[in-house]
């Protein structure tokens, strides 16, 4: 065998709303984890969305290739090696090719104990893919942004996309569900079964029963998450800074993502609290009458009968003045009296 033998892929969501997803091996009771990822839920739908996977479909057209001459008779090491270089790093573009990894791993050793297995599952995983690229786009812009048709409640919007054939699937049916003991802050390749309950608790190691889900494809992982997120409902929104969607988590107003914007340190949730005072700023009565007088005061300079020196001494007095006024110091009145009392006729 050249995949790890025995492998199961597993997907749960915790209270705390993070996405967990696993992929390992069991051999001769050995665990051996191949994919361990956790994130905010629904973050991998908002990846479906950002990601240009043109690389990624080259990748799985070489795989079919690869994969359609290949029978229990006809026992190619040198294919399956290059199916696995080619298969694994797709788990790091996107934690659902973990159950790609699962599926050829199923068939070689199916191929390795004369089973002529069907191939179609995995030679039709490109389809598949692709078209859970576009269900995920459109679910984000019109079922979970609830700034989309805001009247709409989730299960109208979801219906409305149906009627505008927006979506590729017409059902969210999925594989398997069970309940499980799950370790929190475990160590990747162990099972709480391997543990008394003491011994445990002297590690400082943390269980909890999850749902979890034992996906037979990958149109059963994208049913489950989608249908998951539309019964929460979990709002995504469009980040009003660099336009890309991002999960809503805490305050459900949220407009910005915290992505770091391009060429600077700050992210984008950061660059919009300013814009967000700015323009609180610039609503006070107190700022206003700064920014008029203030602009007056420039053009002076520029047609020479202020100095930059006096406009720095009055812009510096101004600016003190308007804090006072912001903070009731000092009657907007009387500020607006002063702005003016140099004013030239």
């Amino acid at each position: 065998m050249i995949f790890p033998e025995h492998m199961e892929f597993r997907y749960y969501i915790t209270p705390e709303r993070k996405e967990c997803y696993e992929l390992y091996s069991m051999t001769l009771g050995c665990r051996r984890t191949l994919l361990e990822k956790t994130q905010d839920l629904g973050q991998c739908l908002v990846d479906l969305y950002d990601t240009d996977f043109y690389d990624t479909y080259c990748v799985l057209s070489e795989i079919n290739k690869l994969l359609r001459p290949l029978t229990p008779e006809h026992k190619d090491e040198t294919a399956w090696r290059k199916l696995l270089e080619l298969a694994m790093p797709l788990c790091k573009v996107h934690p659902f090719f973990g159950l790609l990894i699962k599926e050829l791993s199923d068939l070689e050793e199916n191929h390795a104990y004369g089973k002529n297995d069907t191939k179609d599952i995995l030679l039709r995983f490109d389809r598949d893919f692709e078209n859970i690229v576009s269900d995920a786009k459109a679910l984000i812009e019109v079922c979970l942004d609830d700034r989309h048709q805001p009247n709409y409640s989730t299960a109208e919007r979801y219906r409305e996309a149906h009627y505008d054939a927006r979506l590729c699937f017409d059902d969210m049916r999925y594989g398997e569900l069970a309940t499980e003991e799950v370790m929190l802050e475990r160590p990747a390749y162990d099972s709480a079964y391997n543990y008394s309950v003491e011994k445990l608790r002297e590690q400082g190691i943390k269980t909890a029963l999850r749902e979890v889900l034992y996906p037979n494809t990958v149109r059963d992982l994208y049913n489950y998450l989608k249908g998951y997120c539309l019964r929460l409902p979990l709002p995504i929104h469009k980040c009003k800074n660099c336009g890309r969607y991002f999960v809503v988590t805490g305050n459900i107003t949220q407009d910005y993502c915290t992505r770091l914007m391009e060429g600077s340190e700050k992210t984008c949730r950061q660059m919009g609290a300013v814009v967000q005072y700015q323009s609180r700023q610039m609503k006070n009565p107190a700022t206003k009458e700064f920014t008029r007088s203030y602009k007056a005061h420039n053009a002076r300079v520029r047609y020479g009968t202020m100095t930059k020196a006096e406009f720095t001494a009055w812009s510096k007095e101004a600016r003190a003045k308007r804090a006072d006024c912001i903070a009731g110091k000092l009657p907007l009145e009387e500020f607006v009296a002063w702005l003016d009392s140099d004013r030239q006729r």
